[in-house]
C-alpha cells in the first residue's frame, strides 16, 4: 500500500507490480526451455533464450526504480513503455518455447 493518505487510487502501483510479476514469470519460464535448448545442442535458440531471459531480469530491476516514483504524487508515471518491452520479453519467451517444441518434435 501506498503511505501516501491523500493517494486517490492506486493503480499505477498495481500496474507496475503486475508487469513486474509478468517479468518475473518470464524469466523463470526461459530458464528450463535455455537449458533444454543447450541439452539439445541448438546454440542459436540457447543464445538468443539466454539474451531474454537477461532482458526480462533487466526488466525486473528497471520496474524496481519505478516504484520510487510512485511515492511522488507530483511526477508523472507512464508505465506504458515498461509494458511494451515486457511484452516484448514474453513474445521472446513464446517464441522460443515454440521453437523449441518444434526442434524436439523433428529430432
Amino acid at each position: 500500500m501506498s503511505p501516501i493518505p491523500d493517494r486517490a487510487a492506486l493503480q499505477p502501483e498495481r500496474t507496475s507490480l503486475s508487469w513486474q510479476r509478468t517479468a518475473i514469470t518470464a524469466t523463470v519460464i526461459m530458464v528450463p526451455l535455455v537449458i533444454t535448448d543447450l541439452r539439445l545442442k541448438v546454440w542459436p535458440l540457447a543464445a538468443l533464450g539466454s539474451v531474454a531471459t537477461l532482458s526480462a531480469g533487466v526488466l525486473v530491476y528497471r520496474l524496481r526504480r519505478r516504484f520510487d516514483q510512485l511515492g511522488d504524487d507530483e511526477a508523472q508515471y507512464r508505465p506504458f513503455w515498461h509494458m511494451v518491452r515486457v511484452a516484448l520479453a514474453c513474445s521472446f519467451v513464446a517464441a522460443g518455447g515454440l521453437l523449441t517444441a518444434v526442434v524436439q518434435l523433428l529430432r
